[in-house]
């Protein structure tokens, strides 16, 4: 994830792996490689429209109380599917998504449309969903 780092202008620093644990721990799921190196280099990135939301730390707690846990347990549409992990949104109701299948979350991200309620594959990972978002915003 490091190679597109310089592809995010977001500067907050990232977390540490105690506080990637807990919110696993919470969630009930264990998140892919990519999202967890992601967000040790920076938490609620903000990728062209697209904010992913944050991991809650000690340090920042104020600013990272609307973090990935309460959207998954608080704020959730009804409508999307529990296999589901919200892990960002556009500000238009339109979700970034991650699947689980047995407690584990898959490398594809999912873009779950909030007027229509679909879901949509589009990216088959992380990585590829940011040089996606890049490439678009670079036309």
């Amino acid at each position: 994830m490091q190679n597109v780092r310089s592809l995010i202008e977001t500067k907050k620093p990232g977390v540490n792996e105690s506080d990637i644990k807990l919110t696993e721990e919470k969630l009930g799921v264990i998140f892919p490689e990519q999202y967890r190196e992601l967000f040790k280099l920076v938490n609620n990135a903000e990728i062209g429209e697209w904010i992913l939301y944050p991991i809650k730390t000690k340090i920042n707690s104020k600013k990272t109380w609307d973090d990935v846990v309460r959207h998954n347990k608080e704020v959730r549409d009804e409508r999307t599917s529990e296999d589901l992990i919200l892990i960002g949104d556009d500000g238009s109701g339109d979700i970034l998504c991650f699947k689980k299948r047995n407690g584990k979350l898959e490398d594809t991200i999912y873009l779950w449309y909030q007027e229509t309620a679909e879901l949509e594959e589009y990216a088959p990972n992380l990585e590829q969903f940011i040089i996606r978002i890049f490439e678009e915003y670079d036309e």
